[in-house]
């Protein structure tokens, strides 16, 4: 009874976050229409997916953490695109003591919108957000985590058979192809080149695998340059299977007072559905993507 009682205040306080929340979007929203006017051709109402943010944005070379230091001590949450990145923003989100920012649009293209200054917002309070779009602009991270403002971040890493098979399979050719681009594309270019000096076409499997690669590999340059209280790897796996010692040092790492409800929002159904990777895919993920999760592993603060 006392565990279902602690579990239903704890709902009703997600659910009153999540109302305070919305009311601060409907303000936001007619302050700024207000403002401009409702015809105006404002950028913000001009990005409402990944591919026009990439267009109106990231190709125009803006900063995309510019207005991070407007929100003290927050929280970020990073990693390679398909690795419970999500899953953990929106628990900590959605903790007591923080504020909720979304809108219709996906989470982390909210947190986008808002760290690059294209969407209006202000709120007083602690935010977390998921910024594992960062991409290339990996670099934006070293001042604003040595700077006096108290933001941490979270790199989450997993197994490359969960991520390959997740954007072989959920993603949309626009998603993989980008992070290729940014990201993926430079580790492949020293095998791409053939002896006669013809380029050979890159199959999707292969786009996956390097773009893995060079996102996780990411967080070596971050280990080294980065002090320790400010930043926290942990592997995927081994939060889902351990959440209740692993969860709980997480919050003491981001100072946030921790509720054994939150790990209740934590499931172990998406751990096994690599398994249905061919042959020729999980071949190619082990010798491609294995060796760099291997040298990851020894870098996490938890074994």
């Amino acid at each position: 009874m006392l565990k279902s009682n602690k579990h239903i205040n704890y709902l009703y306080k997600k659910v009153k976050s999540n109302l305070i929340g919305f009311k601060d979007k409907i303000e936001i929203h007619f302050k700024t229409r207000n403002k401009k006017g409702a015809g105006d051709d404002d950028l913000y109402y001009q990005i409402n997916n990944w591919r026009s943010f990439s267009e109106k944005v990231r190709k125009k070379n803006k900063p995309l953490l510019l207005k991070l230091n407007s929100y003290p001590q927050s929280i970020l949450i990073a990693g390679c695109q398909r690795s419970g990145t999500t899953m953990l923003s929106r628990i900590i989100t959605q903790s007591e003591g923080m504020v909720n920012f979304w809108t219709e649009l996906d989470d982390e293209l909210d947190a986008a919108l808002i760290l690059s200054g294209i969407r209006p917002y202000q709120s007083d309070g602690r935010h977390c957000f998921q910024t594992t779009y960062v991409n290339e602009c990996v670099n934006e991270y070293y001042d604003l985590l040595h700077g006096d403002m108290g933001h941490k971040l979270i790199w989450v890493l997993r197994n490359p058979y969960s991520v390959v098979y997740s954007m072989l399979y959920n993603w949309e050719d626009f998603a993989l192809n980008e992070l290729f681009q940014f990201c993926g594309v430079q580790a492949i270019n020293n095998m791409n080149q053939s002896a006669s000096g013809n380029r050979r076409r890159i199959s999707r499997l292969e786009k996956a695998c390097f773009s893995y690669n060079a996102k996780t590999s990411q967080v070596f340059a971050l280990k080294e340059g980065i002090k320790t209280n400010r930043l926290m790897i942990i592997d995927y796996e081994n939060l889902v299977k351990n959440r209740s010692a692993i969860l709980p040092e997480v919050y003491q790492f981001i100072n946030l007072p921790y509720q054994n409800e939150y790990a209740d929002q934590i499931s172990d159904t998406k751990l096994f559905k690599h398994k249905t990777l061919s042959a020729r895919e999980r071949d190619a993920i082990e010798k491609i993507c294995m060796p760099v999760y291997q040298q990851t592993q020894r870098i996490t603060d938890h074994s």
